[in-house]
């Protein structure tokens, strides 16, 4: 019983959180506010379920490709068995949900104390960043939050369950090597077997996995670069937008009140500090996008390790401190103001759900390029229209948005077949009979 008291609070805040992750996401989704990266990866489930192979005509340029060609992320095999079974867009919101939210479970068997139990999960409860991740689409890297915080605690406590955490987050995209390879630098004095071990490790398979993000990349541009090199081949543009940086830094750290820098562990967060400033996309530059997962557990054990080290007056000090910062951050910029979503037409709360039954059901095994393909991706071919390149899919369709205009450049191979409900115009190839 007296267990069961002690994760009762945390259980509760889990609750809540997994929740409204998962029906502001859902809601977001059904009132066509979803960005095109859901599509992308219902694509690629829905292909690998009906073809066998790994591939999505959203992403890199367009052309249908292997997803390997944009990020190595080994987890999308197993989730895939999540859509074969629940075919729905709605059950990877609510899985991503879950992964963002079950750190409040993980914090009380840290240690058995009240900060553990209580403080700790309630700061991560707060803290801002989970919940932008979570309305900016999906992405299976986020597995990385969960995973850390695992192999965290069995590192701790000397066991050897952390090998398999570790082998687990590593293959959750390429660049959670690079902060292996650090935390392999970081740990080398103390632990000089594991050093080696974790170093090694990862420093190959980053260099495996740019080798196959070249080969994948070659294959269908005959360019044998990785994907998103484009975005750090112009410092010019990184340092134009180099005026966001400040929001993510102060985002990520505020809550904290700095004290994460005095941990050495925070050193792990380096390279993540150089591609978000050498990246001339304001995606990497801002705290609104689903880039920063990879910071969220490392800043929390720098915090937890670096006050667990005060006296009981001052630890609780601070957490109290840290506490009222989260709480007044919560409240201004998170979920219950006006800004939680960084565009708010996002959420488009006036719009239909009736929509998005009729485009999942429209032209069913037909190829279609659209404005919005990411509610036409439950099939093989999709492709987001671009004005200027050429198309040959089946049909173009073009959902009219609230005070939009038609389309300004319809392409010259389609005829206008149909309109539903007046928004959703229906354009037909005009090579098919």
């Amino acid at each position: 019983m007296k267990r069961l008291r002690y994760h009762l609070p945390s259980f509760l805040l889990w609750l809540v959180v997994f929740y409204f992750l998962s029906e502001r996401s859902i809601f977001r989704y059904q009132h066509m506010g979803a960005g095109v990266d859901i599509g992308l990866f219902e694509n690629l489930f829905y292909n690998l379920i009906h073809q066998g192979k790994a591939i999505t005509s959203l992403g890199v340029d367009g052309n249908n490709h292997h997803y390997f060609a944009d990020h190595i992320n080994w987890f999308i095999y197993p989730l895939y068995l999540l859509y074969y079974l629940f075919p729905y867009v709605e059950s990877l919101l609510i899985f991503q949900a879950l992964v963002l939210s079950i750190p409040i479970l993980i914090f009380p068997f840290y240690k058995w104390e009240k900060s553990y139990h209580l403080v700790y999960p309630f700061l991560y409860t707060l803290f801002l960043p989970i919940y932008w991740i979570q309305i900016f689409d999906f992405h299976p890297e986020v597995l990385w939050i969960p995973l850390f915080f695992l192999f965290y605690y069995f590192w701790k406590k000397k066991s050897k369950y952390w090998v398999l955490f570790f082998a687990l987050s590593l293959l959750v995209k390429e660049e959670c090597a690079l902060v292996w390879i650090i935390f392999a630098l970081v740990i080398l004095r103390k632990n000089p077997k594991e050093s080696l071990f974790i170093g090694t490790l990862s420093l190959l398979y980053f260099l495996f996995s740019i080798f196959l993000l070249s080969k994948m990349q070659d294959s269908i541009t005959n360019l044998s670069i990785p994907t998103h090199w484009e975005r750090y081949k112009n410092p010019i543009g990184a340092l134009q937008n180099l005026h966001l940086f400040p929001y993510l830094f102060l985002f990520l750290n505020l809550p904290f009140l700095f004290l994460q820098f005095k941990n050495k562990l925070i050193l792990c967060l380096l390279p993540y500090l150089f591609y978000s400033i050498l990246s001339s996309y304001e995606v990497n530059k801002t705290p609104f996008t689903h880039h920063s997962f990879i910071a969220v557990p490392i800043l929390f054990i720098c915090f937890i390790e670096i006050v667990e080290t005060f006296n009981r007056k001052k630890k609780y000090l601070f957490c109290f401190t840290s506490l009222l910062v989260s709480i007044a951050l919560f409240v201004w910029f998170g979920p219950l103001s006006k800004t939680y979503s960084y565009k708010r037409e996002f959420m488009n709360p006036g719009l239909s759900t009736k929509d998005v039954s009729i485009l999942r059901n429209l032209l069913e095994g037909k190829s279609i390029v659209s404005n919005i393909p990411q509610y036409l991706s439950n099939r093989n071919q999709v492709q987001l229209f671009l004005s200027n390149k050429t198309y040959s899919a089946d049909y173009f369709v073009f959902y009219q948005f609230q005070n939009q205009l038609t389309p300004v450049f319809v392409p010259k191979e389609y005829k206008l077949d149909k309109e539903i409900e007046k928004h959703i115009q229906i354009y037909k190839y005009k090579k098919i009979d």
